[in-house]
């Protein structure tokens, strides 16, 4: 996968997550699998590190090319947190605990 910054092309290997955040304000995300859910204040990205949780202001979706798995943000950025996928995932994760 190529990845366009600035001025130069960087190739990412298949599968690999790559975060880049130009002055708080752009986003640009690979190896992104689905949004879980959004909106001007935070985003939950499921990608192939875990949940990404981002929260911020004015937040919007400039790019979002799922099959390639790159996903592009504009706003401002004041958190990024990944949590793991039972907490995310929230009852599925205590039911398969329970019964999994």
């Amino acid at each position: 996968m190529q990845f366009q910054a600035e001025n130069q092309t960087i190739t990412i290997p298949s599968g690999d997550h790559l975060i880049s955040l130009r002055n708080r304000k752009r986003m640009d995300l690979t190896s992104v699998k689905s949004i879980e859910r959004f909106d001007q204040t935070e985003f939950y990205v499921r990608t192939s590190q875990g949940i990404l949780h981002i929260k911020g202001e004015e937040l919007k979706i400039v790019h979002l090319d799922v099959d390639k798995g790159l996903l592009t943000l504009e706003g401002i950025v004041r958190v990024m947190q990944y949590d793991e996928e039972q907490q995310a995932d929230g009852a599925r994760g205590l039911l398969h605990k329970l019964f999994g």
